[in-house]
């Protein structure tokens, strides 16, 4: 059981970290937020990006290029605790 619920936060923990790179691809392309899609990823990935705010600045321009940072702490840090709910899957499979 332990397993199963250890998988099923993995999989969500990876469907949030989809959901954040569509949005930094979305905000890279500067993709149309009226779009029903666009807005959908944006609305969605709010929740998720949202408590890191303010921890850096949240735009990095270079020439023309703008690049958001705050998705991308927030990517980071779903990546780290994706791994760390991998080892703790593989460290359960030893058994």
């Amino acid at each position: 059981m332990l397993k199963f619920i250890i998988r099923l936060a993995y999989t969500a923990v990876m469907l949030v970290e989809a959901l954040i790179m569509g949005r930094i691809v979305t905000d890279f392309v500067k993709a149309n937020p009226e779009n029903t899609i666009v807005s959908w990823i944006k609305t969605m990935s709010d929740v998720f990006i949202k408590p890191f705010e303010g921890i850096t600045s949240s735009i990095l321009r270079i020439n023309r290029f703008e690049i958001y940072l705050t998705p991308i702490i927030a990517l980071l840090f779903f990546m780290i605790a994706a791994f760390i709910l991998s080892e703790l899957l593989r460290s359960f499979n030893r058994e």
